[in-house]
């Protein structure tokens, strides 16, 4: 993390977003899941154990930028 550049914050009235469009893009995958159920109640089966192998998240800012173009 020590390459990490500082993060700049700055506040924004309620008002000049209203037209503004942005976020974040996340997505991710599991590699090598597995789970274990045993019957539940009324029939519903009930997690009981399980495991994975590996987990990629990957998380991308989406700019700010006015709504429709």
């Amino acid at each position: 993390m020590s390459n990490t550049p500082g993060i700049e914050t700055r506040e924004i009235a309620d008002d000049d977003l209203d037209n503004v469009a942005g976020g974040l893009s996340v997505s991710g995958s599991l590699d090598g899941l597995t789970a274990k159920f045993a019957p539940g109640p009324n029939g519903v089966p009930v997690l009981t154990g399980g495991s994975i192998k590996s987990v990629s998240i990957s998380v991308q800012d989406i700019p700010l930028g006015p709504i429709g173009g």
